[in-house]
């Protein structure tokens, strides 16, 4: 009961924050030939033509537009300005410690399915009837890439209504934590948003000299306490997992519905189109006293 009065109060102090960032204009910057972004301090993307891209900040806002708690993790977002593609990717890094051996850490899947239902169950408890959300399967059983270093899975859920919706994350290894990578869509568009993160983000991704999987130091880097399975059940570790309940220790996706989601792409949108029609706008304003000049 004190966790959810105390998430109420932080919900309720941020409602003039929430307000505030949706009446801010969005800083994006769009892909194309040459242009590379940031994502934290671990890493850079070269961001190809169709996409666009919103830093910490801007992130931030977006989250709290789709009514997400802050938790100071988030780095980047990511989108597509392609009308028919209705997804978006965030970017969080956490500072774990290295997992080391990862390519050693066997999964077993339906062990850990039994483990997140179990958790989804009491996290349900600690909710309104109507916030519940239930976990159903696997719609892609988790999988770790050695090469990549890069930790994939998909989970099949169902809010209160039993519509349902997914939960995809991709988690990238680095020297000294992970990427939390987290796919916002519907279930029509997972395909396509997947191909589209696997073959045209994630491989355009380059680690900053010094910080990928590969340069971990164990004489002097801090290992994380927890390994693969650890890190699906939430990165606190399986015993965590089970004793407070898998959905407490998760962050955005869980309660975000498909619903919600078609509307927030809207949104981001017309952001971006506004963005777009000032700055032309402004160019034509000022194209006579350039031309005079």
């Amino acid at each position: 009961m004190k966790r959810v009065l105390g998430l109420w109060l932080i919900f309720m102090l941020m409602l003039p924050t929430v307000a505030s960032a949706s009446e801010d204009s969005l800083n994006f910057v769009e892909g194309g030939e040459g242009v590379t972004v940031k994502i934290g301090e671990v890493g850079t993307i070269d961001l190809g033509k169709g996409l666009y891209y919103l830093d910490k900040k801007d992130t931030e806002k977006v989250s709290l537009m789709d009514g997400n708690l802050l938790t100071g993790y988030e780095v980047a977002s990511i989108g597509s300005t392609d009308e028919n593609q209705n997804w978006f990717v965030y970017f969080d890094y956490i500072d774990s410690g290295h997992i080391k051996d990862a390519k050693d850490d066997k999964i077993n899947a339906d062990k850990l399915l039994k483990q997140i239902k179990k958790g989804n169950e009491e996290a349900n408890k600690e909710k309104p009837e109507s916030d519940h959300i239930f976990a159903t399967g696997w719609d892609i059983e988790p999988f770790y890439d050695s090469k990549t270093h890069n930790l994939t899975w998909s989970l099949m859920l169902e809010d209160s209504e039993r519509d349902p919706f997914l939960n995809y994350q991709v988690k990238l290894l680095t020297r000294h934590g992970y990427l939390s990578i987290i796919l916002v869509t519907d279930s029509a568009s997972r395909e396509q948003a997947a191909s589209v993160l696997s073959n045209e983000i994630l491989a355009n991704f380059t680690p900053t000299p010094g910080q990928a999987y590969g340069d971990y130091d164990s004489k002097t880097d801090k290992a994380a306490s927890f390994g693969l399975t650890g890190l699906i059940l939430g990165g606190a570790g399986v015993a965590a997992a089970k004793k407070v309940g898998l959905l407490v220790l998760l962050k955005k996706f869980w309660f975000i519905v498909v619903a919600a989601v078609a509307g927030a792409f809207s949104f981001i949108r017309n952001k971006l189109r506004g963005n777009k029609t000032t700055q032309t706008q402004d160019e034509t304003e000022t194209a006579p006293d350039q031309t005079i000049t």
